[in-house]
């Protein structure tokens, strides 16, 4: 009963992940493509990076936090903790990273039962610098990728021709870059929900099923947050949106491939911020 209990849990985190991924939001603000459409693909390319890479931060979360081997009921406690504080946040509307939380359920609870010698100094250091690095580094290469890019429309572009095609380009460009930002959000994300419930059962099963929970979640409220980002928060123009998405995309892959769980929608806002400087 505890182990169904807890994979519910981790269905629901998992369905809550994609409800707030806002990741399609500046591709369908652009009008390249439609908000349903727009949808659908990140719903897709999240269930697939969820399934196909979610292991690398999985490794991460359920073996390398702290060096005790969790009982079901530590897992169910740390599912329950994190359902229970994303329920709370929903309800008065406060936005928060389910990184952040299944990182601190983890640790207070070692901390708590284990003591502080169970917890992984080195690896929490590592999460800590790549939550503090990875907005930095957004920030920065969208800066850099706008301003280039910027440069080099001003050099070559002549006429509302030229201009038309560069739009096309980009808006094309968008959706590849956009794509492939929600495969490894989805390989990032899905490490929350499913850290510990692969270590009750298989893994790929564990992914699959989680996986396919975040897609749902994707397509049933996230069109509204994909709605809000795209019109409503932020106005991007084709060229400005593909800056954004090169950012986020590099630095979502490579903290996935190197095992950090990181934040897409930290590293998303500080990407618009780097275009705005």
């Amino acid at each position: 009963m505890l182990i169904v209990l807890t994979v519910l849990l981790a269905l629901y985190i998992s369905w809550s992940i994609g409800s707030n991924d806002e990741t399609m939001g500046t591709l369908a603000g652009c009008g390249y493509i439609s908000i349903g459409r727009a949808v659908l693909i990140g719903a897709i390319a999240d269930a697939l990076g969820a399934i196909l890479l979610g292991y690398r931060v999985e490794e991460t979360i359920g073996r390398g936090l702290i060096s005790v081997d969790l009982t079901y009921y530590d897992i169910f406690v740390i599912m329950v903790s994190m359902a229970t504080w994303l329920i709370i946040s929903s309800a008065m509307g406060i936005p928060i990273s389910t990184t952040h939380s299944i990182v601190g359920a983890v640790t207070g609870l070692g901390a708590y039962k284990y003591g502080l010698q169970s917890l992984n100094l080195k690896s929490l250091v590592r999460i800590a610098a790549g939550w503090i690095l990875s907005p930095l580094i957004g920030v920065i290469m969208a800066y850099f990728m706008e301003k280039f890019v910027s440069m080099y429309l001003k050099r070559r572009v002549r006429g509302l021709i030229d201009r038309l095609k560069v739009g096309r380009f980009s808006g094309l460009m968008l959706l590849v870059w956009t794509t492939y930002t929600s495969f490894f959000r989805g390989a990032n994300d899905i490490a929350n929900a499913t850290s510990f419930i692969s270590l009750m059962f298989d893994p790929i099963l564990a992914r699959t099923i989680c996986g396919i929970g975040m897609a749902v979640g994707v397509l049933t409220l996230g069109r509204r947050v994909v709605r809000t980002v795209g019109e409503e928060l932020v106005e991007l123009d084709p060229v400005s949106a593909l800056a954004v998405q090169i950012s986020v995309a590099s630095t979502l892959s490579i903290g996935t491939m190197l095992g950090l769980p990181l934040s897409g929608s930290q590293i998303l806002v500080a990407a618009i911020i780097g275009i705005g400087l």
